[in-house]
């Protein structure tokens, strides 16, 4: 008898273990951060607006700092929502059969708009995200045409305070990094590193990594 008992155990282990798992999907990850990251707004709220949203209606909610926030898009692996009227918040699931990754893009608006990415885990833990996307520099996007002796460190220090813009892209799964330091930079330093500047560089997703796209 105890045989079959543990013969019936172990049968139902391995079909238990074989059945297939619900895949988390973007708002799982919203609703379950503890709130490391969105300090503005507790778990209630994201569960209400979360409700409102796939209800139909984009229902502003107030947040911890006496503003309004709001879910501007939610799709099964990324969701945008303003924290405020000078924040916003993306996030992007990478999934690979091994493994998934959290991205996580903060953009704040003012003085000039600068996003801050972050990678993490499936259990919200912060991951190195140098290992899955790379900020640009500023030297980056800056293109010294043959013959000219222009110094490319010279005109990235023009901008003391390198901002840029990420926007994800959710139809492709790509990042959009774009120079903001127009609205860091008085006219007459700007002028001179315009001509020089390009408006943006591209990143596609492989796998659950971002690589510069090849021009």
């Amino acid at each position: 008898m105890k045989n079959v008992k543990f013969a019936i155990t172990v049968l139902l282990l391995a079909v238990t273990s074989a059945l297939p798992v619900t895949a988390r999907t973007v708002r799982d990850f919203f609703a379950a951060e503890n709130g490391g990251i969105f300090v503005s707004l507790p778990h209630d709220t994201r569960l209400d607006m979360l409700d409102y949203y796939e209800a139909g209606r984009k229902m502003p909610m107030g947040n911890n700092f006496g503003g309004t926030a709001v879910i501007d898009t939610l799709a099964s692996d990324y969701l945008q929502v303003r924290t405020s009227a000078s924040s916003r918040v993306e996030i992007l699931l990478a999934a690979s059969k091994r493994d998934t990754v959290i991205y996580v893009v903060t953009t704040y608006m003012l003085p000039a708009a600068d996003s801050h990415v972050a990678a993490y885990n499936k259990n919200w833990e912060i991951l190195n995200t140098s290992k899955y996307f790379k900020m640009p520099r500023i030297q980056d996007f800056i293109a010294i045409p043959k013959g000219d002796k222009t110094r490319r460190n010279d005109l990235a220090a023009l901008a003391k305070i390198p901002t840029f813009e990420c926007r994800i892209n959710p139809a492709d799964k790509s990042i959009t990094v774009s120079p903001t330091v127009k609205g860091t930079m008085t006219v007459e330093d700007y002028d001179k590193l315009k001509p020089y500047l390009a408006t943006h560089i591209n990143y596609e997703l492989k796998s659950t990594k971002f690589k510069e796209t090849k021009k």
